[in-house]
């Protein structure tokens, strides 16, 4: 859902999904990293004038996600619905609801033009999480932070 906070649409968001893709997923993910959906793209346009939209996804318990996951600039994965990156994952009605932000433009937007529009492939995932809700990264030589 585009434009929405905790799973509520956001007044005068006018944010729409025109286009949503799913694919396998990629072939190398972090180690112990689980994408039981594989990749899902979408395309939002949004209302005049908003850089930043909010997101909520729904998911079913079963897969046992714990964010939704998108590569970064760096191409290291980064769980967006977690606390460091302004997002959240909650459980509403019986299914697990991922909360996120992604600026226009910015570097989860896939095209990285302010255009009014965000483009991003990202994932419905499992992932094995440290203290502070994110993925341990290979390259901080065995420390979680």
């Amino acid at each position: 859902m585009a434009g929405s906070q905790d799973g509520k649409l956001i007044p005068d968001s006018n944010a729409r999904i025109s286009k949503m893709e799913h694919s396998a997923a990629p072939a190398t993910m972090p180690k112990g990293m689980e994408m039981p959906v594989g990749l899902t793209s979408f395309t939002v346009s949004l209302a005049e004038g908003r850089s930043t939209e909010s997101f909520s996804l729904y998911a079913d318990p079963a897969l046992g996600a714990t964010g939704y996951w998108i590569k970064d600039s760096a191409g290291t994965w980064v769980n967006l619905a977690s606390e460091p990156y302004g997002g959240k994952v909650a459980s509403e009605g019986g299914r697990t609801r991922l909360d996120f932000q992604i600026q226009d433009g910015g570097q989860y937007d896939a095209d990285g033009q302010v255009n009014g529009s965000i483009t991003t492939p990202g994932a419905v995932a499992k992932m094995p999480l440290s203290i502070v809700g994110q993925a341990p990264q290979a390259d901080t030589h065995g420390f979680w932070y």
